[in-house]
């Protein structure tokens, strides 16, 4: 049987020992520590909160349970298996201070994963009909210079969030996805793609909504390509400058390329809804532009400066805001 000095503690049977004063001191210093780690947690659960919490954060949100889980046993251990223990509400406090964000990450957590199950048994079962694509011709232009795509979409969920505008280019035979959307691969496809300018003014309210109903939904884009970043049409034009320099032939893809389409819709907890799949299908299946390389082609070289100047555009005066990066090209129509 050992024996122990009298006034110290005892954690094993040997190591070190300390005075109850000392113990006090030591697991002060932990609950600051907890403290510290609690609100670190918590800072980032706001953040999630503002920016939003997707897919990509699971990793994280993960590795912050685990985090959390072993500060909470490691306290448990200092309060508990170190002697004199340590009263029940200071162990209370303790795991309190982690109990919260625990409860937080794991509330994200779950709900993202139900939400990306129901994402993608939505996106299954959308389906796409009446679709029809008329070509876009301006005054002083010959052949197109964008598309028209009407369609009527179901979504079998009352929704609301974000439906974006569908993004067109040549791709192989898989197509495109969602994923795709704020890729690399589509920054570096910019100048060979079909989707709606990017700052031109969308009503908010009204896009928001636009599945809110759980019906079938019509919609209409005007599809122009990535280069353009606003227009009028017929009279107005502002292009990306470092876009246009990425408008090269797209014809030098990969043999048997087809046109695809990134697209989907993204709501709150995560809900992401991939259609990309049933447009690329509709789109290969009716879009005249489909297995046509070279007419898709010059259909996106269309808005360049030098097609421009050939259709009696000019360099916009003093009275058009031109936004950084852009050059605006105007037509006097009066």
């Amino acid at each position: 049987m050992n024996n122990y000095p009298a006034g110290r503690t005892r954690d094993s049977g040997s190591g070190l020992r300390l005075r109850p004063a000392q113990l006090r001191a030591f697991r002060l210093a932990a609950l600051v520590a907890l403290t510290a780690v609690a609100g670190a947690a918590l800072l980032l659960t706001v953040v999630w909160g503002k920016e939003g919490f997707g897919r990509e954060d699971l990793p994280l949100c993960a590795a912050g349970l685990v985090v959390l889980a072993g500060a909470a046993a490691g306290w448990w251990l200092l309060c508990r298996r170190l002697f004199p223990p340590a009263p029940g509400a200071l162990l209370g406090v303790g795991l309190g201070l982690l109990a919260l964000p625990a409860l937080l990450y794991s509330a994200f957590g779950i709900r993202t994963a139900v939400n990306s199950v129901r994402g993608t048994w939505l996106a299954h079962r959308a389906t796409i009909a009446n679709y029809r694509e008329a070509a876009i011709i301006w005054p002083g232009f010959h052949h197109p210079v964008g598309l028209a795509l009407d369609l009527d979409l179901v979504v079998p969920a009352r929704l609301e969030g974000n439906l974006l505008a569908p993004r067109l280019a040549l791709g192989g035979p898989e197509g495109f996805t969602a994923r795709d959307y704020f890729s690399t691969l589509f920054y570096r496809l910019e100048g060979q793609v079909l989707t709606q300018p990017v700052f031109q003014a969308i009503d908010p309210v009204a896009e928001r909504s636009r599945l809110a109903s759980g019906g079938p939904v019509h919609l209409a884009y005007r599809l122009y390509p990535g280069y353009v970043r606003r227009l009028e049409p017929g009279t107005q034009v502002c292009v990306d400058t470092a876009a246009v320099s990425r408008a090269g032939p797209s014809h030098n893809a990969s043999p048997g390329s087809e046109l695809a389409a990134s697209w989907f819709f993204a709501g709150a907890g995560a809900v992401t809804i991939d259609l990309s799949k049933s447009l690329t299908a509709r789109l290969r299946s009716q879009s005249r532009w489909a297995h046509d390389p070279a007419a898709w082609d010059s259909l996106l070289r269309r808005l360049t400066p030098t097609a421009l100047a050939a259709a009696g555009f000019a360099v916009c005066g003093a009275g058009v805001t031109v936004w950084s990066g852009e050059q605006c090209w105007c037509r006097d129509v009066s």
